[in-house]
């Protein structure tokens, strides 16, 4: 299938904002971030650096692998804030430019990463997925909350200049 990434060239310093929010009901908090794809065989690595709006600076990334015949690969994903100390290995799909990977936690919990990875730059979507049995435990007084997907970080980087 090629490279993984449109990118050129790979390894390129990026650099735009990561917005963040804990809650589905919260405001998405913007801040700097820089990002940095470096290939890997015929995967490739992803780092980045975001600012949580209380705990301060963060970094997180991903080891994407190459994908088969079908577009199907597997990746391990690490965030100082969000996914540790563990590695989280999430199963995905590549098309094209895109890549959509997705895991559960906690038995029920979800997480879904989106990369579009072009020759102008990089977005990176994360959604945390919310089951339909963790409603019931939410405070009475909490506000309305539903189950499934919802933008916990939006990052969007282009070339350093």
């Amino acid at each position: 299938m090629g490279t993984l990434c449109a990118m050129d060239p790979l390894g390129t310093p990026l650099t735009g904002t990561c917005a963040f929010r804990l809650m589905p009901h919260d405001d998405l908090a913007d801040a700097p971030s820089t990002a940095h794809v470096t290939p890997l065989g015929a995967g490739l690595a992803l780092t980045y650096t975001w600012t949580h709006p209380s705990d301060g600076a963060q970094r997180g990334g991903l080891v994407i692998g190459a994908p088969d015949d079908e577009g199907r690969l597997e990746a391990a994903w690490f965030d100082s804030w969000h996914q540790q100390p563990a590695l989280m290995t999430l199963p995905g799909r590549r098309d094209g430019d895109r890549i959509e990977l997705s895991g559960t936690y906690l038995e029920e919990w979800g997480w879904t990463i989106t990369l579009d990875l072009s020759s102008d730059g990089a977005t990176m979507t994360m959604c945390n997925v919310v089951p339909a049995s963790a409603l019931s435990q939410l405070p009475p007084d909490a506000p309305p909350t539903e189950a499934g997907p919802y933008d916990v970080m939006v990052a969007r980087w282009l070339p350093a200049s």
